[in-house]
This record gives C-alpha cells, sequence and structure tokens, in this order.
C-alpha cells in the first residue's frame, strides 16, 4: 500500500472516529442543560 494511500486511510478512519466522539459530546452536554427528552424525541 503506498504511503499516500495509508496516509488517506488513516485520516479518513481517525476522523470519523472524532466525528463520532463529537456528536455524542454534543448530546450529552444537551442534555445536561435542557434535560433529558421526552419520550420519543429523536435526540
Amino acid at each position: 500500500m503506498e504511503e499516500d494511500t495509508r496516509r488517506q486511510l488513516v485520516y479518513g478512519l481517525i476522523s470519523l472516529i472524532l466525528v463520532a466522539i463529537a456528536n455524542r459530546l454534543a448530546m450529552y452536554i444537551t442534555n445536561k442543560i435542557l434535560g433529558e427528552p421526552d419520550g420519543d424525541a429523536i435526540v
């Protein structure tokens, strides 16, 4: 595997992991500030 291909693959995987963590963190902070959603809420 070439260096550039490997670099892009690692960059993509790290980016995906960080986006998932940021999403969870944003949901957690929102729930702490505004409280847990009622029943069938999307968040």
